[in-house]
Parts: structure tokens; C-alpha cells; sequence
């Protein structure tokens, strides 16, 4: 089935990009053209087709990611789309479990989207798992910062400092709770899209300590990503930013998860600080998953009746140990029914593996149903982190 689906000739990606301009209303331009066709190479395409006309389509898009320090293998799906004509007629959600197939068949145990509709892609086993928080201060709020340490130094780049960064980025706590190993195709796709630029600083060794990445729209700062790992490289770009007071009205930052940090503020009420569901995950292979999950503590014998519409293999009562770090994870039967002490979806699941929200509190909302000793005392073993994700796709 997936053999008919994937979209493999120029005359097949041309349509698509066709199809991509109209269905999500963009203009054609050498710019676009370039990131897209960019992208494209890089992934598993499918469409669906009426006659020679190409009426549904979407990427499947290689990538891996971090996740406290255990390295999985996701898959990014984007352009999901269907010719008006067409819309409603189940194309999509044909293609979309197609390319799940695809990836299970390939051993990738994670998907990620950027959803259009939440009740729309929780039928096919994604969960809402990622949180943005948005930041807006007005340039006469901001506060006067006076660095303490004047030794480093902090250097303007264009796209050209992605490259020089991307070490960096790699080793911060905050991308390694889920966030995208960013290769070097992807760099350079970003660099195709983006007209960023980037502040870099580094300390008196010549040490990066932290960067921005940033836009300069007509009248607002945009901060795109702000990392740092000492309080001197903190400091240092934060005097940088309010640098460009009188240059722009407006000063934002798009946080990459909802852990707002307004206490840092002398005055909080001067931010306007805006929490924003962001993308969703789904679990596509659960024993691979589970297998090099990295679990806190030990696990006495539990057993979860995990249900999953759309990939039957992750459906039925799986018994999960872990003694002395060894992770025992087998599934005793294809059905849900039958002795377990949890009973809950993929999605339900997916959220709390990922640290979005605990098994108790999604058995005290109605979310799952069992016994709440077992919950509590699976809840000890599981990341409480939330997750967190710049990238987009």
C-alpha cells in the first residue's frame, strides 16, 4: 500500500508544490521554491490522485531527536493537505496512517505534527504534548541591564551562525527534552527559510556560553531562540537586546515550553506573557519506545491495557518491569480486555512518557481508568520534565 502512495518523479513534486501553494494559500516566489524543494528531497512524500491530478498529499520527514539524553529516530509530518474538491472525502487521513505504517514498518518510534485540528489528529493517535509561552515587552519597559562581567565578547552573524552554534544548542538541557538533533540538511534548510540573525557569546577563552537567534521585523524584535549557560553570557544578551530600544516598538520571545520565568523580571507587570498549545506526538512503535526509555527508578510488574485504533500492533495488555535498570517489556495479549492494572490509550500514554501530564492526574481528570496505587507507582519511574521544542515542520 505504501508503494502506491509515496511520490517519487519531478512531475509528482512539481504537483505537490502545486497543490502545497493553493491548499495553504502561498504565493509562488524563488525563495519559497528553494526551501521547499529543499525539504522535499529530504523526505518520504505521499499523495493521493484522481485520474492524473494530484488531490491529497503530506511529508513524512526523517529526523531524530533527543530525549533526556536517549537518541530516537521521529518522524515530522507537514503538509497535510487536500485539493478543496476533495476535502472530507478521508484522503488524507488515508495517506496519514499510510505513512504511521511506513514508519512502524522502519522501526521509527516517534512522530511529530503541528496540528490544524487537535480532535482532527487524536484520531489517529497523537496527543497535544508541547507548549509554547510568548513573551511581548514595549521598548520603553525594558529594563536597564548592566553586565558584571565585560570580558567576553558577543558577535553579530547572519544564517551563517546556525552553523557555528549548533554544538552548543546540542548540549542544553532544554533541547534534550524532546527537542530535534538538528543535522546539517536541516540547518541549511533553515538558513533557505529564515532571514535570522544570530548573536553569539563567547567568553574570554573564546568559549560559545550562549546565543540568539532573532528577527528584525518593521517594528518588533523577535526573538526566535535565546540560550545561554553561565549568568555572564545572560547578562551580556540581554544588554545586547536592549540595545535596540529605540530601534524597534515592540521586543518578543517564543519560548520553547510554558515554564514562564517572569520572576527574573523586577517588574512582571510590564511583560505580557502568553501561554500557546504548540505540536502534538504520537508513540507510532510503543515497545521500541519503552525499550531504551529512560526511566528514573526502578519498576515492579505492571500491566497496561494500551488501546491503539489506528496501529494494532501497540494495542493489547503489555507487562512492564524494570529490575536493576533492565527494562522487561512484553505484550500478553492482542486485546485490552482481560487483568490489568491501567486502561488507557496511546495518547494518554504518549503524555505521560513524555512528562505532560501524570498518570494520576489523567486518572483524577477520567483520562484513563485503574487502580490508583499502580498509577502512583508507575509515576515514580517516569520523566516529570516537560517537554520542550523549538523546531517546526
Amino acid at each position: 500500500m505504501t508503494a502506491d502512495y509515496r511520490l517519487t518523479t519531478d512531475a509528482d513534486r512539481e504537483k505537490f508544490y502545486q497543490l502545497y501553494q493553493y491548499a495553504f494559500n502561498n504565493q509562488d516566489s524563488p525563495t519559497r521554491r528553494a526551501f521547499f524543494m529543499d525539504r522535499y528531497q529530504h523526505g518520504w512524500i505521499y499523495g493521493l490522485h484522481d485520474q492524473d491530478r494530484l488531490v491529497s498529499g503530506l511529508y513524512s520527514l526523517p529526523l531524530e531527536v533527543n530525549f533526556h539524553g536517549v537518541k530516537y529516530a521521529m518522524h515530522g509530518i507537514g503538509d497535510v493537505m487536500s485539493a478543496p474538491e476533495y476535502a472530507g472525502k478521508g484522503g488524507a487521513g488515508k495517506l496519514l496512517t499510510t505513512a504511521l505504517e511506513a514508519m512502524a514498518a522502519n522501526h521509527v518510534p516517534l512522530s511529530y505534527l503541528a496540528p490544524f485540528s487537535y480532535g482532527y489528529y487524536r484520531r489517529f493517535g497523537y496527543e497535544h504534548v508541547f507548549d509554547h509561552c510568548h513573551y511581548v515587552m514595549a521598548a520603553k519597559d525594558l529594563p536597564r541591564i548592566k553586565p558584571h562581567d565585560l570580558t567576553g565578547t558577543v558577535t553579530r552573524y547572519g544564517n551563517e551562525g546556525l552553523e557555528l552554534i549548533n554544538a552548543f544548542y546540542e548540549q542544553q538541557p532544554a533541547n534534550q527534552r524532546g527537542g530535534v538533533v538538528r543535522p546539517a540538511w536541516w540547518r541549511h534548510y533553515l538558513t533557505l527559510k529564515h532571514n535570522w540573525s544570530v548573536a553569539i557569546y563567547r567568553n574570554s577563552a573564546n568559549v560559545i556560553e550562549g546565543y540568539l537567534i532573532y528577527d528584525r521585523e518593521p517594528t518588533n524584535f523577535a526573538i526566535q531562540e535565546w540560550s545561554t549557560s553561565t549568568s555572564s553570557a545572560f547578562e551580556r544578551l540581554a544588554n545586547f537586546v536592549t540595545k535596540h530600544g529605540t530601534t524597534f516598538e515592540t521586543f518578543s520571545y517564543e519560548a520553547p515550553s510554558a515554564d514562564n520565568q517572569l520572576d527574573l523580571l523586577a517588574d512582571p507587570y510590564t511583560t505580557t506573557a502568553t501561554t500557546t498549545p504548540y505540536m502534538m506526538a504520537r508513540i507510532v512503535l510503543l515497545h521500541d519506545f519503552i525499550a531504551k526509555y529512560p526511566f528514573t527508578a526502578d519498576v515492579a510488574p505492571i500491566r497496561l491495557a494500551v488501546s491503539d485504533d489506528t496501529l494494532a500492533l501497540n494495542q493489547g495488555i503489555w507487562e512492564l518491569s524494570r529490575h536493576q535498570q533492565v527494562v522487561t517489556f512484553n505484550r500478553v495479549s492482542p486485546a485490552t480486555t482481560g487483568q490489568s492494572d491501567l486502561q488507557l490509550s496511546i495518547q494518554q500514554l504518549t503524555k505521560a512518557l513524555f512528562g505532560t501530564r501524570t498518570l494520576l492526574s489523567a486518572l483524577e481528570h477520567g483520562q484513563i481508568t485503574g487502580d490508583t496505587n499502580a498509577a502512583a507507582r508507575l509515576d515514580t519511574s517516569l520523566v516529570h520534565t516537560r517537554p520542550a521544542l523549538i523546531d517546526y515542520f
